[in-house]
């Protein structure tokens, strides 16, 4: 793989837009093997899972705490004898004690196989048909994920994207992996230019956007919640803040202005932001420099930063103005920090809105 660049970040921009980029995950990787794995897995977390399914399905799904805040946002993949189940990253050891705290006699092993494993993930509009034209070496797992979408619009093109993982059983398998996807066209980047694509396309990461301090409503994962299954673990909590709209704060996409991406990510990463009357109604959770094609408006003259963050419902209406309310010392030279704005471009969904009834 490609060690990151000043130009990694248009040219991923540019091939996620058009055809595939290339990288190592380091997201958690659990094997549950046992009869009652999916079934428990249904019972506990927000969306519905087939206790039977289907051979490589992928079902993404939040565990959530009694409290209904987000333990973690997860990927179960039916591999026939096992599934797998992937984690953020650092988040294997969470989820494994969640799992042990709720199975009493249900017949489940979880193994950490992270270690032992190698993961890359090609995403982007051509990843289907690169990942199926490359050769897999043997000892490699393929799945196939839903298509992303972190936008809220049917026009919107960053958010979408097909996604392929590859679980690699060892170094050289996905190395061989890795030449067979860039002789088929994907394109390596580095996990810098990762992170501003993850950014762009307005996907929350755990310990960002995810967290004990959120619930799956807040952080625009409705479409992993199945409102039609029975009870899972927090189920009440979120049931009645959807039902009575008590939904306090929401995750939105952000364009800053009157900051230059010269003064860097470090100036708004963290910055509260605050109304016209310096109320605080939100705080940047996340930030990024994107290329002017990626910064979510139509002929930008140059990079810009983006981010995402967090801001009170009431507030978090798209294409409205908020100040950043940032340390004096947080932008270098002589920038006006209280001139600093925010513009909120997006209310990210991540896997779409609400499904409907699975009987309809």
């Amino acid at each position: 793989m490609t060690a990151h660049t000043a130009a990694d970040t248009t040219a991923a921009g540019r091939a996620a837009r058009a055809g595939a980029v290339l990288y190592p995950s380091d997201a958690g990787r659990l094997k549950l093997t046992g009869a009652d794995a999916r079934d428990l897995l249904n019972r506990l977390s927000t969306n519905y899972i087939d206790p039977v399914g289907i051979p490589g399905s992928v079902v993404p799904t939040v565990l959530t705490s009694d409290r209904g805040r987000i333990v973690d946002l997860v990927q179960l993949a039916h591999c026939g004898d096992h599934q797998l189940l992937l984690t953020s990253p650092g988040r294997q050891d969470g989820v494994i004690a969640f799992l042990d705290k709720y199975t009493i006699m249900e017949d489940l092993e979880v193994a950490d196989i992270t270690p032992d494993t190698a993961m890359l993930t090609l995403t982007g509009p051509a990843a289907g048909a690169i990942g199926q034209q490359a050769a897999i070496p043997a000892g490699v797992t393929a799945i196939a994920l839903p298509d992303d979408d972190g936008g809220d619009s049917d026009d919107d093109d960053v958010g979408r994207a097909s996604t392929r993982h590859f679980i690699a059983a060892d170094a050289g398998a996905a190395d061989a992996l890795a030449a067979a996807l860039r002789r088929a066209g994907a394109v390596p980047i580095g996990a810098a230019a990762a992170e501003t694509l993850r950014i762009i396309r307005r996907q929350p990461a755990y310990g960002a956007e995810l967290g004990d301090a959120y619930n799956p409503l807040e952080a625009g994962l409705i479409g992993a919640i199945d409102f039609h299954k029975g009870c899972y673990i927090g189920q009440e909590v979120i049931a009645r803040l959807d039902t009575y709209q008590k939904v306090q704060k929401r995750l939105v996409a952000l364009r800053f202005d009157d900051i230059s991406a010269g003064d860097g990510i470090s100036a708004v990463t963290g910055a509260r932001l605050v109304d016209d009357a310096g109320a605080p109604v939100g705080i940047v959770t996340s930030a990024a420099i994107a290329p002017d094609a990626d910064a979510g408006g139509a002929g930008a003259p140059a990079p810009a930063i983006i981010g995402l963050g967090y801001v009170r419902t009431a507030a978090a209406q798209i294409g409205a103005r908020l100040r950043l309310q940032l340390a004096a010392d947080a932008v270098p030279g002589d920038a006006d920090a209280g001139a600093a704005t925010a513009q909120i471009t997006h209310r990210p969904l991540l896997f779409g809105g609400e499904k409907p009834a699975r009987n309809a």
